[in-house]
């Protein structure tokens, strides 16, 4: 007796703190930014100053103050687009449910490959994805900086004293809500010494900076070496943003492999992703508390 064949009962659920969960998505205007996309990044240090006639200093008025000067650093920044794809092969008798089948796989990969390819900057097994978060080296199109090196902060620290460094670092860099990027395996170690929790569905630290636990993160070093065993790279960037445009499906004319009489469909999404002012690391190493 031939078995029932019957639809998937399971519905698929994208793990939660994940990059697509953090970062802003604001309106792209348009189709145009799948060519890439520039713009000044602003990064102000900011300096205090004071009115000589108001001021004294416990031993008398103070000098005339400094000039004022310039304390926004200015840089031209870009980013470029790549895709996430995922292919299925079918018999033409499956036709009516190939696309819907193409855009589920697509469902169950894209925030892993989405998240690999931020960290890694690699799509197609190329170096082509600007910015992300491993790199030591600066990327430049003309004058335009593509990728901004990652400065580390602290190697083969604790969780409790790398991620302070690397917050205190992300504070004077960028004074404002940042990102910590972290590979899944950090969870259960930040969770043990309580440096993080969960506000409306997002994963907060204590300094009230964002984890992104990507499960697409590889914890590689900014050199893309990997890690010792027990221990992992982590990231911090000012805060994020990012465009993805609609699915888009291969057309059947355009599927058919007659050589083998399948259809080859394709369901994929265009994304970028850009972040602002800083790009930190930090080597640390893995563990609860003993005691």
């Amino acid at each position: 007796m031939a078995r029932q064949l019957i639809a998937l009962p399971t519905t698929f659920t994208s793990l939660p703190y994940g990059l697509w969960d953090s970062v802003q998505t604001p309106d792209a205007g348009g189709a145009h930014w799948q060519q890439g996309v520039t713009w000044e990044d602003r990064c102000p240090t900011g300096d205090t100053t004071y009115d000589e006639c108001l001021s004294v200093t416990g031993t008398g008025s103070p000098p005339e103050p400094p000039a004022k000067t310039a304390n926004v650093v200015q840089e031209s920044r870009g980013a470029l687009p790549f895709t996430v794809y995922a292919r299925f092969d079918c018999s033409p008798i499956g036709l009516g449910d190939a696309q819907t089948v193409a855009q589920d796989a697509l469902a169950r990969v894209e925030q892993l490959q989405v998240e690999r390819a931020f960290w890694t900057g690699t799509a197609g097994g190329q170096p082509v994805v600007f910015p992300h978060l491993a790199a030591d080296t600066e990327t430049l199109d003309g004058e335009i900086v593509l990728q901004p090196v990652a400065t580390p902060v602290v190697t083969g620290a604790d969780i409790v004293t790398a991620l302070g460094l690397l917050e205190q670092e992300l504070a004077e860099c960028y004074a404002g809500q940042g990102l910590i990027h972290v590979p899944r395996s950090v969870l259960p170690t930040l969770d043990a010494w309580n440096l993080v929790e969960a506000v409306d569905g997002r994963l907060v630290t204590t300094a009230g900076n964002l984890v992104v636990a990507g499960g697409g993160y590889p914890g590689t070093g900014p050199d893309g070496a990997a890690p010792a065993d027990g221990t992992t790279w982590i990231y911090a960037t000012g805060a994020a943003w990012g465009y993805r445009s609609n699915v888009f499906f291969s057309q059947v004319r355009d599927s058919l492999n007659r050589s083998s009489n399948t259809l080859q469909m394709l369901a994929e999404r265009n994304y970028l992703l850009g972040f602002e002012c800083c790009l930190l690391a930090a080597h640390i190493v893995l563990g609860v508390p003993t005691e």
